[in-house]
């Protein structure tokens, strides 16, 4: 069900979405383009505090929120602990609405997600 990427990280194969970086995303705001965003639990740290990727839904496309710097085996997505992570990515450059986060990793996909150094 899973298809490994670099270092651990894990997406569902059976999905089909588009890349967006963080200067994308600033460019959808200035733009006044009409988005959503929601945030998937991928699983969690050593410490057991969740990790949350970014989907940015624009009309029927879904984009991941990526990395600006590619990585030696391609775009690396963003994951982010709570807080201070999501809370400030979601007051800066989410959809307006309030968030809701599952906060169990037990409900994560398999595997622990692992931390991936880049807690946006």
């Amino acid at each position: 069900m899973y298809e490994g990427l670099s270092r651990g990280e894990t997406m569902p194969i059976a999905r089909h979405l588009s890349l967006i970086t963080l200067d994308g995303v600033k460019d959808l705001i200035a733009r006044k383009v009409d988005f959503t965003c929601r945030y998937e639990l991928v699983g969690g740290t050593g410490d057991g505090k969740p990790l949350y990727q970014c989907i940015y839904v624009v009309g029927d496309e879904e984009l991941i929120l990526v990395a600006a710097k590619v990585q030696k085996h391609g775009p690396k997505v963003r994951h982010f602990a709570v807080w201070p992570g999501l809370v400030n990515h979601h007051t800066n450059y989410g959809d307006g609405r309030p968030v809701s986060i599952d906060l169990d990793i037990r409900n994560a996909p398999e595997g622990d997600g692992g931390s991936d150094g880049d807690l946006g």
